[in-house]
């Protein structure tokens, strides 16, 4: 008797989910803001779109909307659109570059608001407008999909941290660390690449690491599970060297930040005439000093900044009951650093 009711109140809940077909929806799987020229506090969004076609084939659409918040630019698309839209779907968040100089906490908090909205949507910077962005043709799977994907891949094996929006809502919320996130560049109507991290100070855009940083700066907020670095041996011998994992450690004692590097790796690749076991050392130990250098400058780099995207400060808090972020401030910028970096490469084929 028990099975039965429960079966009938469980019939009865189906009855009362709306249904959405999806042939008569439109979906959202990514979403660009830029701000509207001559305006202060409003926005031009774009939404895009993906059919899909009987032959396997996606066209990618776009509609644009004007707006103070976002639910504003939500209605605006709506209204154009002859099917319902619906944000069920969204897989990447894009704010222009005059979006991130104003500010985009209300913008981020309101995706991470929308119970619709899954916390592994990416979000992004762009380092033109996002409306040409999202217009773009890349790839054969549609647009959301292949940005979705490069942004994905370069996270799990090349040189972007971990990202997603709630790890950057998270960093927007908390205090002791600053947010950042990946910057994408339209290179051409149909091709799109990573240009580099976006670095934050509260919800502004201060500053932007270049591509050539991003090994080094992931190796400090982040670990590498399969990278790729090559480092010189000498003037005419090059080592590339894969499969590279890395952990790192801080310790923070007084005002002074003792950061240790960890990494392993295998020599894919050596231009030289011998990979002998004296080169081999060389490579290692080159590769420790270039980490230990540029890790160091970058540290610096966001302590004139006034920015701490490693989270030093977070940890620091972590580590005193009463702490006063007032103070901490001031402590950051006298606080010294050092960085070092142990390189163990594992595996090399033949060594001659």
């Amino acid at each position: 008797m028990k099975k039965l009711l429960i079966l009938f109140l469980a019939m009865l809940l189906t009855g009362c989910v709306e249904k959405e077909i999806l042939d008569d929806i439109n979906i959202e799987v990514a979403v660009g803001y830029d701000m509207l020229e001559d305006s202060e506090d409003k926005y031009r969004g774009t939404v895009l779109f993906q059919e899909f076609q009987p032959d396997k084939s996606v066209i990618n659409r776009t509609f644009s909307g004007e707006g103070t918040i976002r639910q504003d630019i939500r209605m605006a698309i709506s209204k154009q659109s002859s099917e319902p839209v619906v944000t069920g779907g969204l897989k990447l968040a894009i704010f222009g570059p005059e979006v991130v100089k104003k500010g985009m906490y209300d913008i981020v908090d309101s995706l991470q608001r929308d119970a619709s909205i899954g916390a592994r949507l990416f979000v992004a910077t762009s380092d033109g407008k996002t409306e040409d962005l999202l217009k773009g043709e890349y790839g054969s799977r549609g647009n959301s999909t292949y940005i979705y994907n490069m942004i994905s891949h370069n996270v799990e094996k090349r040189d972007i941290p971990k990202t997603n929006l709630h790890l950057a809502a998270h960093d927007f919320y908390q205090k002791g660390k600053d947010p950042f996130l990946p910057r994408l560049k339209q290179v051409s109507k149909d091709k799109v690449e990573i240009s580099g991290i976006s670095l934050f100070k509260d919800d502004k855009e201060v500053d932007i690491l270049r591509v050539e940083n991003l090994f080094f700066f992931k190796l400090l907020v982040d670990k590498y599970s399969e990278g790729n670095f090559d480092i010189s041996v000498s003037k005419d011998a090059t080592a590339a060297v894969k499969s590279i994992r890395s952990k790192h450690k801080i310790k923070i004692l007084d005002n002074k930040a003792d950061i240790k590097i960890k990494i392993r790796g295998v020599i894919r690749e050596f231009t030289g005439d011998a990979l002998t076991p004296d080169v081999i050392k060389k490579i290692e130990k080159n590769l420790e000093k270039e980490v230990e250098t540029k890790c160091l400058k970058l540290l610096k780099r966001f302590q004139e900044q006034g920015i701490d995207p490693i989270g030093i400060g977070q940890l620091k808090k972590s580590q005193n009951r009463n702490f006063d972020f007032k103070k901490w401030e001031d402590d950051y910028k006298n606080m010294s650093f050092n960085v070092k970096c142990n390189v163990l490469i594992e595996e090399t084929g033949v060594i001659e």
